[in-house]
């Protein structure tokens, strides 16, 4: 099984989520910011990250693909 994680930067996760939120702002923006701190730091699976803060979906796609081929993201 492949564990893959995508994470922008703090400013990036908390720019999107507002902008396609149903909550209000402040709402929105705890829950993100409470997400953002489960996920900033994930010990020995960082490896696992693809930062999307500038990519494009394909660009995103093409990376995780990347991770799958490689079998870099495997979990034992």
């Amino acid at each position: 099984m492949h564990y893959i994680i995508l994470r922008a930067s703090k400013e990036e996760t908390l720019k999107r989520a507002v902008e396609r939120s149903k909550l209000d702002r402040k709402t929105n923006i705890e829950l993100v910011e409470t997400m953002w701190e489960q996920f900033c730091n994930l010990g020995i699976y960082e490896s696992n990250v693809v930062d999307t803060t500038n990519y494009s979906i394909q660009e995103t796609v093409s990376a995780v693909q990347e991770k799958i081929a490689s079998r870099a993201a495997l979990l034992s």
